[in-house]
């Protein structure tokens, strides 16, 4: 990634592979053992008797009898009948191309596993890209033949890939020859088991073009077939347009940074990559804007410092009453979390609970990460959140989705900090959402935003169900769980 290049979001792919074990035989090129060797060179200088040629070697009649003998019978040498033994055409072949050092062709049989995507079985190294869990990722889906049929797949991607897969290794071990080794027959291939290879990818911005796109592209080799799977993945997933929801919400919090963004009717790129530090009207709340997902390492590194400042303060207080530290997760996507960072990030966030100090640990913050569902039946979003919020399944809780809060990722702690992320959604313009926000410790908007958070969650809902529906169980729905 280049200087002038700004990461808004992170989004992990993973692509079905299948690993099959492949027995195949090779015709390689190799050379001769000492005297073998020397002998045929010898002879592509001159015909001899076979008792100069033991004296030139300094071997016994029977030693050069066999040394003699394969190359006799496989037609490479001939007895002259002056008794002297001579190359023939088929053994001056063996000096290709008019080297001194003769080649032999041999077979030899190999059984080793082999990997091949689903998309359009590339060849997949996978001593270098191990095959992963899906978990935290936008998984690509494979044709259903494509599965049914991978052994014959497999096969035909084994003998097209031959000459990659010798560069790589992995064929047979050596990568020193230009050109591969000839295949001689594939004797069997049999499927050992499926998995995924993952590929980061970022979204975000080039200060200098202003433009938005993908940054360092590294997906599969067939590049066509994992971008058009990668953009039908994420369309179902990005969601629908969500420019107005966002400016209510800024609007109503007295968020003007946010709302001069949006001034346009669209994010203003030159105001968003210009502005580093917000600049504010008399009697305007202190904030500092962010840029990308919270998960961002420049982000998240924001986040846990203010974290530690105030578990430190915390710790050092009289108190023993932990303070709420609450972490609202948005409705707006189906995308958030879907990075390898989401676990860090939870576990740093479910970790920062208690803090040691003099040697003791002391219980500062009582965290709760408040997961959006479609209703209180809604088990399939509450599994999903238990799978992909493991480092926090403790803190879980669950709320009935609100328009006004979907664009909303909020971090906040009580009276002290509040980080408001808001989730923009323009499918039409971007493939993914484009995170942008503030960190405050401006008491008076920290209490704007929790209250404004707070006020949506004490709603009720359809059938008179309360918005906050509590604390989540792995096994039953909250609804039941009342019941």
């Amino acid at each position: 990634m280049t200087t002038n290049q700004l990461s808004l979001f992170e989004v992990d792919i993973s692509v079905p592979v299948q690993l099959f074990r492949i027995e195949y035989t090779l015709v390689e090129q190799g050379g001769l053992p000492f005297v073998p060797e020397f002998l045929l060179r010898l002879l592509k200088v001159s015909a001899f008797p076979p008792a100069d040629i033991a004296r030139f070697f300094g071997l016994t009649p029977k030693e050069v009898s066999t040394a003699l003998l394969p190359f006799l019978q496989q037609g490479e040498l001939a007895l002259a009948a002056d008794g002297r033994v001579a190359l023939t055409d088929k053994g001056l072949r063996l000096f290709a191309g008019d080297g001194e050092t003769p080649i032999v062709k041999g077979r030899k049989e190999y059984r080793k596993s082999f990997a091949f995507d689903l998309l359009a079985y590339s060849f997949v190294e996978h001593k270098k890209q191990r095959l992963e869990s899906p978990r935290c990722s936008v998984v690509l889906s494979s044709d259903p033949s494509a599965r049914a049929e991978s052994v014959a797949g497999a096969e035909r991607a084994f003998q097209h890939n031959l000459f990659k897969i010798y560069r790589s290794g992995e064929l047979c071990g050596q990568t020193d020859e230009m050109q591969a080794p000839e295949l001689y027959k594939v004797s069997e291939v049999r499927k050992e088991r499926d998995g995924y290879i993952r590929f980061a990818e970022a979204y975000g911005l080039d200060s200098e073009t202003m433009t938005f796109g993908f940054i360092g592209h590294a997906g599969l080799t067939e590049e066509d077939v994992y971008i058009t799977q990668r953009s039908v993945q994420l369309a179902e997933l990005v969601g629908r347009c969500n420019i107005e929801t966002v400016a209510a919400f800024a609007d109503g919090i007295g968020d003007q940074h946010t709302l001069d963004l949006l001034s346009a009717g669209a994010l203003d790129l030159s105001r968003a990559a210009q502005a580093s530090i917000a600049t504010f009207r008399a009697g305007q709340a202190e904030v500092e804007p962010i840029y990308g997902a919270l998960q961002l390492t420049r982000n998240w590194d924001r986040v846990e410092r203010l974290l530690s400042k105030y578990a430190k303060r915390k710790a050092s207080e009289d108190s023993t009453e932990p303070v709420s530290l609450t972490w609202l997760a948005p409705a707006a996507h189906g995308l958030w979390g879907k990075c390898s960072r989401h676990s860090q990030a939870l576990g740093a966030f479910v970790g920062s609970a208690t803090f040691k100090a003099s040697g003791q640990e002391k219980s500062v913050f009582n965290p709760r990460l408040l997961i959006p569902l479609a209703d209180q039946h809604d088990d399939k979003a509450r599994r999903r959140a238990f799978n992909e919020c493991k480092e926090a399944e403790s803190v879980l809780h669950g709320f009935v989705e609100s328009d006004a809060l979907s664009a909303l990722e909020v971090i906040s702690l009580v009276d002290s900090f509040a980080i408001v992320i808001y989730h923009l959604v323009l499918p039409d313009v971007h493939p993914v959402p484009v995170p942008f926000g503030f960190i405050t410790e401006d008491k008076r908007m920290v209490r704007r935003i929790e209250a404004a958070v707070e006020d949506k969650l004490a709603e009720y809902t359809e059938g008179n169900v309360p918005r906050y529906l509590g604390a989540l169980s792995r096994n039953e729905s909250p609804q039941r769980r009342r019941g």
